[in-house]
């Protein structure tokens, strides 16, 4: 119930009490003090307005306004139990005390997690308006307006009581768990968003409710969350808020506020990243934005779709959520409003949505929750073209406190979100828990693709069709990325000049995202194929012969596999060419093999070093598993190459063998 709607109940109550006696009895004296409680609590003094209400209950046990009072008191007090009582003290006294009252103790129930006597007691007030409103004595008449809010909320409660019951029968969230003080000081850290194989974390922090809001992330080295750090060339004097990145790992969309070229007090706005890394910051092309606040945005699995809160005029009242779709030119569309389904006269903010695009969990004041703000759930439902009304997702991820800034792991099992709840770090703290499978959305496999020369692996830029989608357009490193449907089947078709017209087709199977699955399309280059001594497939060469007395040699054999961004496992097609080199020597009489790694300039050093490291040992796995026998292998890792060559060049492994022949 609206805070300060309490207040307005009070002020009724005391005029349906009878002042008509004359000498001072246990009833007035009741009055008495329940006129104490009353001012009491009117000054937010719940404690004081509590003890004197229980003095006047204990003067009039059947006085049922003080019960009421009483409840007010508990209620405000997030006491919801004992608020509970108290007004089942009331109508127990007196049924037809006040009619509102059956409103406010099925939300009681509802907070308290009895979703069954909840949904008893908001029919008994829908059956209740049927009689007229002079049988509530002079609440009634009092309550009239107020009842036209809650008959609007009526069907909603209903609904949410409803599907509550229903998912009792198969949401099973276990405990939440703090994440730390690598992630949460005695300042403000909220918005959590992860990287597919949760190991790289962004959030926002904030000192205290009077500086600015920063992004933040944090790496998780050894099994632990390092200390949180800033994002470097983004943050400003200004806020910036709220990081929500494509599934494909490249582009983040933030809020940003107070700098040059914001349209409004907040919009949101887009960067391209490399891990934590920020490339390049841009304003969004198109209409997303406007003069008002825009902030909090969420992004589709694919990028498509831009979910967002804001104030822009045609809301439903407070901030509201909002969607905006990527146009074929590249510019926003204009928003269109979710519907007042989903938003209230209040506040809605900090969606998600999951992979498939059909759930959406937001925060909100404004549906029936548990505390100050709560995360709810809500499906899209394909024939009535909209979203379901919201259902609370309840404790222990939602508390008589405030919640907000959910977020889904890519492969749909664990949850994040921000909290004030007691036993943090700080102001608000994140916290993550173990989602139950049945809330997830339809199993969405994360695939991405590579164009390459079939010869030389060389990157192709050019256009990728596919058969019931929109055709896609590779990055310079011949790369796309695309949301599909598990066991989807998907037929591609690439024509660039200079080779032959591909025509291929995969099965994409179900996938747990933490790593993306890889697609590659490689294309015959047309003058291989007519003059193939023009173009000649790397082989492993000798590096360098040394006669021995006895007539035998030594040779050294040396291949380079390279790896993608941040990835210590290797593409099929690396994999594939790497297993090819393994058998042409394993025959041989191998003396020592040589494995070392190297990473990349983007990131942390002591981050690329066990990167490095990692893929060293995934090339010594390979040759362990192929069953080359070696009796001395020297394997390193190197850590970052800074130099002027491609960066794809430098994340590799160099593997030499030395064999006598």
């Amino acid at each position: 119930m609206n805070y300060k709607t309490h207040f307005i109940f009070l002020a009724l109550i005391l005029p349906a009490i009878s002042f008509g006696q004359i000498e001072r009895t246990p009833e007035e004296m009741a009055v008495d003090y329940y006129k104490e409680a009353e001012a009491y609590l009117l000054d937010n003094n719940f404690k004081q307005a509590k003890r004197l209400f229980e003095k006047a209950i204990e003067m009039n046990p059947r006085m049922a306004a003080s019960f009421r009072g009483l409840g007010l008191c508990y209620e405000l007090d997030a006491n919801f139990t004992e608020a509970q009582k108290a007004y089942e003290k009331v109508l127990e006294i007196d049924s037809m005390f006040s009619r509102v009252l059956y409103y406010q103790l099925a939300e009681i129930y509802y907070k308290n997690e009895e979703a069954e006597k909840a949904l008893e007691y908001f029919h008994k007030f829908d059956e209740l308006q049927e009689k007229d409103y002079t049988q509530f004595g002079l609440n009634g008449p009092r309550e009239v307006e107020y009842e036209l809010e809650y008959l609007q909320k009526l069907p909603g409660n209903i609904k949410a009581c409803q599907i509550s019951l229903d998912s009792a029968k198969f949401v099973n969230i276990t405990t939440v768990h703090n994440l730390g003080p690598a992630i949460n000081t005695q300042a403000i850290e909220y918005f959590p968003f992860l990287s597919n194989d949760q190991r790289l974390l962004f959030f926002n922090r904030r000192k205290n409710d009077i500086s600015d809001e920063d992004l933040y992330f944090s790496r998780i080295i050894d099994g632990e969350w390092i200390n949180g750090a800033p994002m470097r060339d983004l943050n400003t004097s200004g806020n910036e808020g709220m990081p929500s990145l494509v599934r494909d790992g490249r582009k983040m969309y933030f809020t940003a506020c107070g700098r040059q070229g914001v349209l409004g007090t907040c919009d949101i706005w887009e960067a391209q990243i490399q891990g934590h890394q920020i490339e390049s910051i841009d304003q969004l092309d198109g209409f997303a934005n406007s003069h008002e606040w825009e902030s909090e945005a969420a992004v589709s699995c694919d990028g498509s779709t831009l979910f967002f809160a804001s104030t822009r005029e045609g809301g439903k009242g407070g901030t509201d959520l909002w969607y905006s779709i990527k146009q074929s030119s590249g510019l926003w569309s204009r928003p269109i409003n979710l519907g007042p389904k989903i938003n209230t006269p209040y506040d809605e903010e900090s969606p998600f949505v999951t992979n498939d695009g059909k759930t959406l969990y937001f925060a909100s004041t404004g549906h029936l929750g548990l505390g100050e703000q709560d995360i709810y759930v809500s499906w899209y439902d394909e024939k009535a073209k909209g979203w379901s009304i919201p259902i609370n997702l309840g404790p222990p991820v939602n508390s008589p406190f405030r919640e907000l800034g959910f977020f889904l792991s890519a492969d749909g099992r664990t949850g994040y979100f921000a909290s004030n709840r007691p036993g943090g770090f700080g102001k608000m703290d994140i916290y993550k828990f173990e989602l139950n499978e049945t809330l997830f959305s339809e199993p969405i496999t994360f695939v991405e693709g590579f164009v390459r020369d079939s010869i030389t692996s060389e990157p192709l830029a050019t256009t990728v069709n596919i058969n019931g989608r929109e055709s896609i357009q590779t990055e310079e490193d011949g790369r796309f990325f695309l949301c599909v449907g598990a066991d989807e089947i998907l037929d591609f078709n690439v024509e660039h000049k200079g080779y032959l017209p591909l025509n291929a087709q995969h099965a994409v199977p179900e996938w747990d995202n933490k790593q993306f699955y890889v697609i590659e399309l490689l294309l015959q280059n047309i003058d291989a194929i007519l003059f193939p001594e023009s173009i000649e497939e790397p082989e492993p060469e000798p590096e360098e012969e040394e006669e021995e007395p006895t007539g035998e040699k030594e040779v050294t054999y040396t291949w380079t596999t390279y790896f993608q961004f941040d990835q210590a496992q290797l593409t099929p097609h690396e994999m594939n060419k790497l297993v090819d080199f393994i058998e042409d020597v394993k025959g041989k009489n191998i003396q020592k093999v040589d494995i070392v790694g190297y990473a990349d300039d983007i990131g942390d050093d002591s981050y690329n070093l066990n990167l490095s490291e990692e893929r060293a040992k995934t090339v010594a796995m390979m040759l362990i598993e192929h069953e080359m026998i070696v009796d001395k292998i020297y394997m390193e890792g190197k850590g970052e190459i800074k130099n002027s060559a491609p960066k794809i060049k430098n994340r590799r492994v160099d593997l030499k063998v030395l064999v006598v022949e």
